[in-house]
């Protein structure tokens, strides 16, 4: 049978539709992911796969989930250690002192240097996707993407922690199925605000 193309509004409606099975899927494959890496080496080369497909997708391109997630992850299983890997870990470090801080003044000033770190951190992976950069160069043009918007990149970040609080206490079944791949979707919907039109080619 030929394909039926539904173009317009209905269209439009039709593609937005996809994106909560497409998430789900996306964060099934994110978490065997990292764990095919062993966690700790599996969180780079996974959120970076996470980037890119949600990047096509956005392109209007149509990558296959399941084989293209494992060719990025391939692909990005080195390079993404020092690029994105050392990043994340950082976040746990700036957890611990932020827990040990509590009861002091100092924790203030901490929640808000992880919140602005965080708040970066998201944009870097799509830098990442749409750029070949050493991580240092990377993470110059994350500081340049992020924060050329900051209305954007402060709006995204409280709206994932308030999406995230939200679910833990009402549904938290669902975060095991949205997180990370719904941040990621508004992470990477801010940083093309900011990324060069070549890199989206």
């Amino acid at each position: 049978m030929p394909e039926v193309e539904i173009g317009g509004r209905f269209g439009r409606l039709y593609g937005w539709l996809d994106w909560p099975a497409r998430l789900v899927g996306l964060n099934l494959l994110w978490v065997l992911g990292v764990l095919a890496g062993l966690v700790v080496g599996g969180l780079g080369p996974s959120t970076q796969a996470l980037y890119v497909l949600e990047r096509d997708y956005l392109l209007g391109r149509s990558p296959r989930m399941w084989r293209d997630f494992w060719s990025a992850w391939r692909a990005n299983l080195v390079s993404s250690q020092p690029a994105l890997g050392v990043p994340l870990l950082t976040v746990w470090v700036l957890v611990f002192y932020l827990l040990a801080a509590r009861g002091t003044p100092v924790v203030y000033g901490l929640a808000v240097v992880l919140f602005l770190y965080l708040a970066t951190l998201m944009q870097l992976p799509a830098v990442l996707a749409h750029m070949d950069l050493s991580p240092t160069q990377a993470w110059r043009a994350t500081m340049e993407v992020a924060w050329r918007h900051p209305v954007a990149t402060l709006g995204v970040a409280l709206l994932v922690a308030v999406l995230v609080v939200g679910a833990w206490f009402t549904t938290p079944a669902a975060l095991p199925l949205l997180v990370p791949s719904l941040p990621v979707l508004l992470a990477t919907l801010a940083a093309r605000r900011g990324l060069p039109p070549l890199a989206e080619n």
